[in-house]
């Protein structure tokens, strides 16, 4: 039995209206957004049986060999040429072989071209839509309500385009390029409709072949971050992306998204801090967190509040009080990877104890050894309690900042915090004595380790000179013992 009966599952007929039913029938099962593979199939048997009913069977053979039009057999032609079928010139040309058609003519094979594409597997859509803008094909010209839904779905696909530019296969074998166009479409097929399936789709087993196309580049940068996997060759990618176009955001995020992916650290931290401050976004929020839950856990509260600060618009807002920032608290908290000490902080502002309670805070002993993280802190700890620091924790990591002392991410959360803190003249006075004080202590120390060093020095020489006197002492008494018993020998 021919394979159209077998797909449409009824036994051989010359019934249109049954051929038809039996179609109607299968349809739903062969969408051609979710299965267009068997969708096309299952059109092809409709076709094949529409056709045999309409024809004897013993004069197939003739037929397919009669006359078809000229512009039917050159599409086709073009369709089949490994060296034109991607070419937009060539399908130009084709269009103006087309134009030299008479208006009958042309009302005519439209719609048999249409077809004719339809069930070309390897096809450049790209091209075909020079081809449909010209026949204008509109899906309310079909004959019923199934081939429309089937024709629009077609000229949405169109409308699309290429999953990249085809014409970077051309100097592959004709099987790799139908291949290669197969699988990418596939990928962006199901990216676009079935999300959820498409890191499955990703792993599918075999060698991948992918065109140097920029297009297609950029698109495996979206896919592969978002499903948040990293590829050394991506962030390659990107980074000449961004070499190409310095003020591009999306080339400048995908950089930092890649290479935080790939597991990359403190020689990140610079860029990332730049792109958090250059271009707001939650993507820019999400970067940063990701980086200090990586590499910094203890830095992370802090870069929290730093998020909320930018996000919240409201400037009368208390800190810690967002739904987000507490939640994100919670997390770090119970995740095991803060210290004591960070501990103790989130504790601190999880709870948000009052103001007076500072003084019993263990950020507040003298315990801990002065840190530029415990300054931090301390100096978060009171914004969220809404003590106002104006203390030197506060004043210390206000002086770093200035003298350029700060790492970036220390600068970054400074900001945020002294954007909560009014500094009066009198507090400004204080930070100069402080910087003042600091700056003699450092002159201090300096001038006892230059001091240290010049005292060793001589001490460094004398004790090398008697070293070398004692291993010349002990030079000449081995010479005099070799010496007593060869003497004695004789």
């Amino acid at each position: 039995m021919n394979i159209c009966w077998e797909i449409l599952g009824i036994e051989p007929t010359t019934d249109l209206e049954c051929i038809r039913q039996a179609y109607l029938a299968l349809l739903p099962s062969f969408h051609p957004e979710s299965d267009p593979q068997g969708f096309k199939r299952l059109r092809q048997a409709y076709e094949e049986a529409q056709h045999w009913a309409a024809s004897p069977a013993e004069d197939v053979k003739t037929e397919e060999v009669g006359d078809e039009h000229e512009i039917l057999v050159a599409f086709r032609e073009l369709l089949a040429s490994e060296r034109d079928r991607f070419q937009p010139s060539a399908w130009q040309k084709f269009i103006q072989q087309l134009n030299q058609c008479s208006m009958d003519e042309i009302d005519k094979l439209r719609w048999q071209l249409c077809d004719i594409a339809m069930k070309t597997e390897t096809i450049s859509l790209s091209c075909l839509a020079l081809l449909a803008q010209r026949l204008n094909w509109q899906p309310q010209e079909a004959d019923d309500d199934a081939e429309g839904e089937e024709l629009e779905a077609f000229l949405e696909t169109v409308k699309r385009g290429d999953a990249f530019d085809l014409l970077s296969l051309a100097k592959l074998p004709l099987v790799v390029q139908d291949q290669t166009d197969a699988y990418f479409f596939k990928l962006e097929h199901i990216w676009r409709f079935y999300p959820e399936h498409f890191a499955d789709a990703l792993q599918v087993q075999g060698a991948w072949i992918i065109p140097d196309d920029k297009q297609l580049h950029r698109k495996l940068l979206h896919w592969f971050s978002a499903e948040q996997w990293g590829m050394a060759e991506l962030a390659d990618i990107a980074r000449r992306w961004q070499a190409a176009e310095p003020d591009n955001e999306d080339a400048h995020y995908y950089l930092c998204k890649q290479r935080l992916l790939c597991g990359e650290g403190e020689s990140l931290l610079a860029d990332l801090c730049d792109f958090w401050q250059r271009y707001p976004s939650t993507q820019a929020d999400d970067l940063l967190l990701g980086w200090c839950r990586q590499h910094r856990p203890d830095f992370f509260p802090l870069a929290v509040m730093a998020v909320e600060a930018r996000c919240m618009a409201d400037a009368e807002y208390v800190p810690g009080e967002s739904a987000r920032t507490r939640l994100l608290w919670a997390d770090i908290l119970h995740s095991g990877r803060l210290s004591p000490l960070g501990r103790s902080f989130v504790d601190s502002l999880f709870y948000k104890r009052k103001a007076m309670a500072w003084a019993n805070s263990r950020l507040s002993t003298q315990g801990e050894p002065e840190t530029p993280l415990l300054d931090l802190y301390r100096t978060a700890e009171q914004v969220v309690l809404e003590a106002f620091p104006k203390e030197k924790p506060f004043f210390r990591l206000l002086i770093r900042l200035e003298e350029g002392q700060s790492c970036p991410l220390e600068a970054l959360i400074t900001q945020a915090l002294s954007s909560k803190i009014a500094m009066k003249p009198g507090d400004i006075r204080d930070k100069k004595e402080l910087a003042e004080e600091l700056r003699l202590a450092a002159e201090k120390e300096e001038t006892k380790l230059s001091s240290e060093a010049k005292t060793e020095a001589p001490r460094q020489a004398e004790s090398g000179g008697v070293m070398k006197i004692m291993k010349i002492v002990g030079l000449i008494a081995l010479i005099v013992c070799a010496l007593n018993r060869f003497f004695h020998f004789f």
